[in-house]
């Protein structure tokens, strides 16, 4: 990771609190650990989230909980470039929010070079179905492969 990169980390890092305080209040936390997501049944989104989480070593953040359920059902990881992709993926979905929009703009100023990586995912948010406004708690225990016929287009 270079330091341009290093920098938005931190920045996610930093912001992602004072957001849900903020921008999140009437939002209820999924409370949720990854343990008990890794108990879901072995083909279903919550026990894939679950995966997810513990791989890379997470727990959800509380209020941020669909983001981790949209990075398994997008296919994207947790790499800074991803992380700014996923959000123009929801961009294109039609998610709109004064976080997408920060996080957006900090992958065209400081990491310019993932542009074209931006730019298709975003085309591929305008081919998906609707579904950032959708995913929710009940989503967890649902079979995965349901899920992502549910909503995307691949």
């Amino acid at each position: 990771m270079n330091y341009r990169e290093k920098l938005c980390h931190y920045l996610f890092q930093k912001s992602a609190g004072p957001y849900a305080k903020y921008f999140k209040r009437k939002q209820v936390a999924w409370n949720l650990s990854t343990e008990d997501l890794l108990k879901y049944p072995i083909k279903t989104l919550g026990h894939k989230v679950g995966l997810f989480l513990s791989s890379n070593g997470f727990e959800f953040y509380p209020k941020h909980e669909s983001h981790d359920v949209f990075h398994v059902v997008c296919n994207y990881g947790t790499s800074v470039k991803e992380e700014i992709g996923l959000q123009f993926l929801l961009y294109g979905n039609g998610k709109r929010s004064l976080y997408l929009y920060a996080v957006m703009s900090l992958g065209f100023l400081i990491v310019p070079e993932y542009f074209k990586f931006y730019k298709a995912s975003y085309q591929k948010g305008k081919l998906t179905a609707d579904f950032y406004h959708l995913v929710n708690k009940e989503f967890l225990s649902m079979e995965y492969i349901n899920v992502s016929k549910l909503f995307l287009y691949d």
